[in-house]
């Protein structure tokens, strides 16, 4: 009896928004994280800051899927392979990449491979009833399932066939199909401080401090209807190193100072 009294003590004397960071979220950091090294270039660390990509960018981003290298959205149809989830969008010399998880350039970016459509079609828009865990790698349609059969119902080669006959004008200016299932959001929220106008992230719902307010701009990478992935960081500007930098929820920032 005494050691619960002893635990129930030792676990109320945690501050509540350490207890909130412990609680954070069942989102999983990348293996792969940009970080800002030496010089003003980026690297790629792992979420520990262990270095795993030596610093070479004058800009960096996850590696992620890029739907704009999707069969429909290509002249170059040899490109598709490039837009999965292997690869990231780098600034190499001022001119744009994509690389490897080695690092290797392995695609110099060219207009002329893509079509310059703008329309993206959202299938079945909001929906809770569908999931999709993996991508075709020749055509980037992402592979959608029922969440109670399991059964596959897109891409399905007779609704593609279809789609392209009723679709040829769209098809030939380039359009994207993206599926977004709904999500459940976690209660995180930036916020500005009265004192300096700057941002950080708190709790909305025990208004506690997660990240303390210090950065001019806030781009979070969760709760966004926008992204595939969903991750606990957010990218944050900081006037001082006059770079945006990837934050952690759990206050990690991405940057390595010189020694």
């Amino acid at each position: 009896m005494k050691n619960f009294v002893l635990l129930l003590l030792t676990l109320l004397s945690i501050p509540t928004h350490a207890q909130d960071k412990l609680a954070l979220t069942d989102l999983v950091y990348p293996d792969l994280i940009p970080t800002l090294m030496q010089n003003g270039l980026f690297g790629y660390c792992d979420k520990s800051l262990n270095v795993k990509i030596k610093v070479l960018f004058e800009k960096a981003e996850l590696f992620e899927a890029d739907y704009n290298f999707q069969l429909f959205h290509v002249n170059n149809p040899e490109i598709i392979k490039y837009g999965t989830e292997d690869y990231a969008w780098v600034l190499f010399n001022g001119e744009r990449y994509r690389i490897d998880k080695k690092g290797t350039r392995v695609y110099k970016y060219n207009a002329a491979d893509f079509k310059t459509g703008e329309t993206t079609i959202y299938l079945y828009k909001n929906s809770t009833v569908y999931y999709s865990d993996s991508i075709d790698q020749n055509t980037l349609f992402q592979h959608i399932k029922d969440n109670q059969s399991g059964k596959q119902i897109f891409p399905e080669e007779q609704s593609i066939q279809e789609f392209r006959i009723k679709n040829k004008a769209l098809i030939e200016e380039g359009v994207k199909l993206i599926f977004r299932p709904k999500r459940k959001e976690i209660p995180y929220v930036d916020f500005t401080s009265e004192n300096t106008l700057l941002k950080g992230i708190k709790n909305s719902e025990t208004n506690q401090i997660i990240v303390k307010a210090k950065y001019a701009n806030i781009e979070e990478l969760y709760n966004n209807p926008l992204r595939e992935q969903q991750y606990p960081l957010f990218i944050g500007y900081r006037g001082d190193l006059d770079k945006e930098i990837y934050v952690g929820l759990n206050g990690t920032e991405y940057y390595i100072q010189k020694e």
